[in-house]
């Protein structure tokens, strides 16, 4: 009995290890792998080097997926892009990647840069010979794809049998391809003080820059060579010349504009897209704001209307560049008379407001 005892005792010992080997290998198995949001490039125009980033010559970061583990863990990725088009052109698993396992300990980032220079190693990678060549006859100059949906759908699965997680995220390029400058129109020479300038863009963000001409400047293109005087970045397709902060616009000087589209592109960059060149002169027929008619004015309207003249000074309005009466433009020496005539009957002014 003792023998046959011991021999079961020796036995347990050598089965209890094995136990707990099979018991590590399952604690691995069950493990769970987690992947944040996806982090992406905002872009407005994609290349087919974007999508087929795998042969890329000279990629450029489109999105990073983040990973994490609690224990170390081999997984494989998987990628897939579906296409949907602005003409209703849909390329399902247009583009579709694999790679080969690779470790996660803790946390492990991987970029589409990352795939490129084999971190992981791509064990499979294929583009449809159908999308490909409709993204191909189809890119514009620059090799920019056609504007519309692309799906990303990453899945990171365990090698161990494990549930893989997915995330997906997209990309909506819209190719903005030109910029139509409106207002004001070249060589215009009645502009006022604080012009709103005015353009047509199909991109989100724009640059306005505006010069000065100086003596020795032949060209427009010499002249925006230069330092402007104003360079202000927008998100819409109009601008107005602001009151402070800036150099005053002057009569009797050229001023020179243009305007940038700014459209964002893989690798945190923009491609910038230039407008043609325009020159404005400030009005001379029409007198600007100067110092001191405020005080003719209101000494012609009689202290009644006080409050309107304060509150203009209070809030720091300032002047639109012309003086306007029943809808029509007058010059400060046609404003003269009518000024004298309020003096002389200040009682026949019954209304002065600001609009």
């Amino acid at each position: 009995m003792n023998a046959g005892c011991g021999s079961f005792s020796i036995a347990r010992r050598c089965i209890l290890p094995f136990l707990l080997v099979l018991s590590g290998i399952s604690v691995a198995g069950s493990q769970t792998i987690t992947v944040d949001p996806p982090i992406v490039a905002p872009v407005d125009i994609l290349t087919v080097s974007d999508i087929d980033f795998l042969n890329a010559t000279t990629p450029k970061w489109l999105f990073t997926i983040s990973m994490h583990a609690e224990q170390p863990v081999q997984a494989i990725m998987s990628i897939t892009v579906n296409i949907m088009l602005l003409d209703g052109s849909v390329y399902q698993n247009a583009v579709t990647l694999t790679t080969d396992p690779f470790d996660i300990m803790g946390t492990r980032n991987i970029t589409n840069v990352d795939l490129t220079n084999d971190n992981p190693r791509v064990a499979e990678s294929a583009i449809r010979d159908d999308a490909r060549q409709r993204l191909e006859e189809t890119a514009l100059p620059g090799g920019r794809i056609p504007a519309g949906l692309y799906l990303f759908t990453v899945t990171v699965t365990p090698t161990d049998g494990g549930t893989g997680t997915t995330v997906t995220f997209t990309f909506e390029p819209t190719n903005p391809s030109s910029i139509e400058l409106l207002f004001p129109p070249n060589g215009d020479d009645n502009v006022t003080e604080f012009p709103l300038f005015q353009w047509r863009y199909d991109g989100a963000r724009a640059r306005i820059s505006v010069y000065e001409q100086i003596p020795g400047q032949a060209t427009l293109e010499e002249v925006i060579s230069g330092v402007p005087l104003l360079a202000e970045t927008v998100e819409t397709n109009s601008f107005q010349y602001p009151s402070s902060g800036v150099r005053a616009l002057q009569a009797g000087i050229t001023y020179v504009w243009t305007v940038e589209g700014l459209a964002s592109v893989s690798g945190g960059t923009d491609a910038v897209l230039r407008s043609e060149i325009r020159s404005f002169q400030l009005s001379t027929r029409n007198v600007l704001w100067i110092s001191g008619l405020l005080d003719e004015i209101e000494k012609s309207v009689g202290p009644n209307h006080a409050e309107v003249f304060n509150r203009i000074r209070r809030e720091g309005f300032s002047a639109t560049g012309s003086i306007i009466m029943n809808g029509t433009p007058i010059s400060y020496s046609d404003l003269l008379p009518l000024l004298e005539s309020f003096r002389e009957n200040a009682d026949a002014v019954t209304q002065v407001e600001v609009e």
